[in-house]
């Protein structure tokens, strides 16, 4: 048994349309259109695209928050954070809880 799909327009409800996607803003948007209609919309369209120009893809280059330290300031830290009964590896990054909780109890400010 095969089973047929047809894609109706979203403006007319015609047969054989086809999806198509375009951005306005900071949002993109979806439409189902025949290829008449994606010729209008394509015309419509033309006088922007002429002058227009293709945006570059930006992504939010991600922040990495990561304390400077000496290896002997991560020592200090390890054995305060064992010494007060805090859980962790004695290897590797030190859970930023325990770096957190060092920094109140010695009125350290690492934001700067």
């Amino acid at each position: 048994m095969a089973i047929r799909s047809i894609v109706e327009s979203d403006l007319s409800g015609k047969p054989d349309a086809a999806t198509q996607t375009f951005g306005l803003g900071d949002t993109w948007y979806e439409i189902d259109l025949t290829p008449e209609e994606q010729k209008k919309l394509e015309e419509a369209l033309k006088p922007y695209l002429k002058v227009g120009r293709k945006a570059e893809k930006t992504t939010p280059a991600k922040k990495r928050v990561v304390p400077e330290t000496t290896p002997e300031e991560r020592d200090e830290i390890r054995a305060w954070g064992k010494k007060n009964g805090y859980e962790f590896a004695g290897r590797g990054r030190i859970p930023k809880m325990i770096m957190k909780a060092f920094d109140e109890a010695h009125g350290i400010d690492r934001s700067k």
